[in-house]
């Protein structure tokens, strides 16, 4: 791919700017001026003062969607992030913390601890069909992953964990360090083989399979699953409840799986029901703006991947009680802005909550 023909073929139309959550709340770091530092770094043998320009962004890949020349806009990123690995050896402190914790103990948060210590429920040691945790889900949110395993076994669903699991790479490959990320997917590709599917419900883990392992035909989103066994089960119905809820479409969910009418589908096993009593965000669904906490933005920017996240969360408050969504990132920064700044409105997984009804 030759990427600086791609960059040329950028006319600033800036219609990607309103769906960028970085340009949107710094009024700066948007796709054109990523796309300049990108030609920079890639043409220059000199590093650019503004190098970091690159890795302000979220990967929400928005930007991909909406523009009118095609540009492969994240991925121009992504190369532009390797350069700077490859040719001056960049990465910001935290960046080598979390690069070091993974080849150390298996996860970015350096936890010497068991990735299966919150399972308190009996699965398969057999199974075609493997369910791949993930990192978050392992050791920021294991209630949640308590949640799933639950659901599933009460769903029917065939599946095992492998006691092999190992972070995916999609951390370190954000940072830049491709190479490293590579030992990553070999290792952790020759673990896959044995399994005919893959059930996950991280978002970062589902769009790296998807994007960087080739496992399109192999990967299932957990929603997708759930959907279609609570149909199959033909579990009824329950009332419409008298509260309102919102619903946050996660960038690496609906955009490159085009998973968009499930997570609404169940929902409605909630008690929410579109066009009823579960709200809509004025940029939703494909369209949908990011947490900010992805794309490496929360490990360089903490405090100004909280603020986007509080952008997000003030518009849900305003129309809805509860905002759900499904991406472990988008949880964990949407709790942590609403708590920091106070706003009232509960942030739940719908995983949590069905959970309780089945």
């Amino acid at each position: 791919m030759n990427f600086i023909e791609f960059i040329n073929k950028c006319k600033n139309c800036k219609d990607c700017e309103k769906y960028c959550s970085i340009f949107v709340s710094t009024g700066k770091f948007g796709p054109y001026e990523k796309l300049t530092v990108a030609r920079k770094i890639m043409e220059e043998t000199r590093k650019p003062k503004n190098w970091e320009t690159v890795f302000y962004c979220t990967k929400c890949e928005a930007c991909d969607l909406i523009c009118p020349e095609n540009i492969p806009i994240t991925k121009i990123i992504d190369e532009a992030r390797r350069v700077c690995v490859n040719k001056w050896g960049i990465q910001f402190p935290r960046q080598k913390i979390l690069t070091t914790n993974i080849f150390k103990t298996g996860n970015p948060f350096g936890k010497d601890l068991s990735r299966l210590h919150w399972l308190d429920e009996s699965i398969k040691k057999e199974s075609k069909t493997l369910l791949h945790i993930g990192c978050m889900y392992s050791y920021i949110l294991p209630e949640t992953a308590k949640s799933i395993v639950k659901i599933l076994n009460k769903l029917d669903v065939d599946f095992t964990i492998s006691d092999n699991e190992n972070c995916c790479g999609y951390f370190v490959y954000n940072t830049g360090n491709h190479a490293a990320a590579y030992k990553l997917i070999k290792k952790n590709k020759k673990e896959f083989e044995k399994y005919d599917s893959i059930i996950t419900f991280c978002a970062g883990c589902a769009i790296f399979f998807k994007q960087q392992y080739g496992l399109n035909d192999k990967v299932v989103h957990l929603i997708e699953v759930i959907a279609e066994k609570l149909k199959e089960k033909n579990i009824e119905l329950p009332e419409i409840k008298n509260i309102n809820a919102i619903f946050h479409d996660s960038c690496h969910i609906s955009r490159p799986f085009d998973i968009i009418k499930q997570p609404r589908d169940v929902l409605e096993y909630l008690g929410f029901k579109e066009g009823i009593n579960l709200k809509e965000f004025d940029l939703k669904k494909e369209l949908g703006t990011c947490c900010g906490a992805d794309g490496g933005m929360r490990i360089i920017n903490k405090d100004l991947a909280i603020k986007i996240g509080k952008e997000r969360v003030e518009e849900a408050s305003k129309k809805a009680e509860i905002l759900f969504t499904l991406c472990p990132f988008c949880i964990n920064n949407f709790f942590i802005a609403a708590d920091q700044f106070e706003i009232d409105i509960k942030i739940k997984s719908i995983f949590n909550e069905l959970v309780k009804i089945l």
